[in-house]
């Protein structure tokens, strides 16, 4: 008899881990799917850059990046994340490409709303092109033109392989290398290494490819949105770059250059695990 009662004991005790085990996997599935992709976190950093004229130091600078504008990421969502990127109060915006998930041209018109709530009468904005503003096969040029021109009807600056003065601060924009449109050498044939400038390139990648000689400064990426999905102690099992160094976050690429990769805001597929959407926050000090 109480073998018996043993055994009816571990049936239960596994038949409730079981039980459990499904709970927990339906929960994290549930965080997964429904509750960190809009999880957005606000990260804060300084950016020292050298020789940065005093007018600027204690200026803010909100990097944004991969929104993907489309049939995949809620626009409610992304209205939220771009009304608390405004509610920082930035005096400038960098956002580092893949403002749409497009395959023609149907997402540049939510697009080019979603960034006119930042408000562009009252800060710089300074868009770069990514991989899927392109829209399909990464091949249709025409598309980024149509939105980069809607871009400036409103007051935004759409850079692709061109330097743009702010204040005495260079930002140079570079164009999407999967389109073959990455021409560094025209993006910084009028840099100057004796003043300050910032980059923004969409995929990390670049910066291990040859043109950037006369870059001195720090450069504005995004493209990997972090993997997504990041596991303790092993960080993202899947990243679209080739150099796994360019994950996230701080990079120290060289003596010259340092690297911040944005996790992004939106998604390819609605999932994230300890990788949530970020807006990245830098107020700009002078290099001592």
């Amino acid at each position: 008899m109480p073998l018996l009662g043993m055994k009816v004991n571990r049936r239960q005790f596994i038949r409730s881990a079981s039980l459990c085990s499904l709970g927990a996997a339906g929960v994290a599935g549930f965080y997964t799917w429904r509750v960190e992709p809009h999880w957005v976190d606000v990260v804060q950093r300084q950016m020292p850059l050298a020789n940065l004229p005093d007018s600027l130091v204690g200026k803010r600078l909100v990097h944004i990046t991969d929104l993907h504008v489309g049939h995949v990421v809620e626009y409610d969502y992304l209205q939220r994340a771009i009304d608390q990127t405004a509610e920082l109060q930035p005096d400038l915006v960098m956002v580092t490409g893949d403002l749409m998930t497009a395959h023609h041209t149907e997402c540049i018109e939510p697009a080019v709303r979603l960034l006119k709530r930042l408000n562009p009468d009252n800060c710089a904005i300074f868009v770069t092109p990514g991989n899927h503003d392109y829209g399909l096969h990464v091949a249709q040029d025409q598309v980024v033109t149509m939105l980069f021109d809607e871009l400036r009807k409103v007051g935004i600056h759409g850079l692709r392989n061109e330097q743009i003065d702010y204040q005495g601060l260079q930002i140079v924009g570079c164009d999407e290398w999967m389109a073959r449109r990455f021409h560094p050498q025209k993006a910084f044939a009028q840099f100057d290494v004796s003043r300050p400038g910032i980059a923004l390139t969409h995929n990390p990648d670049t910066l291990d490819m040859p043109g950037w000689d006369g870059f001195e400064g720090w450069v504005l990426a995004g493209h990997t949105h972090g993997g997504q999905c990041r596991l303790p102690y092993f960080g993202a099992p899947i990243l679209p770059i080739q150099n796994r160094r360019y994950e996230a976050g701080e990079v120290e690429v060289d003596s010259v250059r340092r690297l911040y990769v944005n996790r992004g805001l939106g998604y390819t597929h609605r999932v994230r695990f300890m990788c949530s959407p970020e807006i990245t926050q830098f107020d700009l000090t002078a290099a001592v």
